[in-house]
């Protein structure tokens, strides 16, 4: 019922607010913004001294060091459903999960801010549809005789 262009659409949109939620507003699955580091660490990644460090993270709690995570996230869709992938570097979600900063998991894989938006963005683009498919018609329906 949905098309692929749509799909397409959608997977770009999910990407930017997944992206926006956790990198650029540090916040985890749950909506909670990321704890601080510990504080070596955190003093380490202000002064920006680790190697191949993303400066434009350095004096936040975002997952974001080197930017490999955040790059890594590929968009997919199909006729039937979209979504994001984290090909190379998917592990770190466990890792960063250990550590209390959930990026997703099973029983909550995106935050429901997000989940909002792409549901009411769904629904919008079904009743369009149906409206395109049945516009002014009426269905008389007859229960027995």
């Amino acid at each position: 019922m949905l098309s692929l262009k749509f799909m397409n659409k959608m997977s770009m949109k999910l990407r930017k607010l997944y992206d926006n939620h956790t990198f650029q507003r540090g916040k985890d699955v749950y909506g909670r913004p990321f704890k601080s580091y510990s504080k070596k660490y955190g003093e380490r990644k202000r002064a920006n001294s680790f190697k191949n460090q993303s400066a434009e993270f350095a004096n936040t709690t975002s997952p974001v060091l080197t930017g490999d995570l955040r790059g890594d996230s590929t968009e997919f869709a199909t006729p039937t459903d979209f979504g994001l992938r984290f090909a190379s570097h998917g592990l770190k979600f466990e890792n960063l999960k250990k550590m209390d900063r959930v990026l997703s998991e099973e029983k909550q894989p995106l935050p429901k801010t997000i989940v909002k938006i792409i549901v009411r963005d769904v629904n919008k683009e079904i009743s369009k549809r149906i409206t395109k498919e049945f516009p002014n018609k009426t269905t008389k329906i007859v229960l027995g005789k």
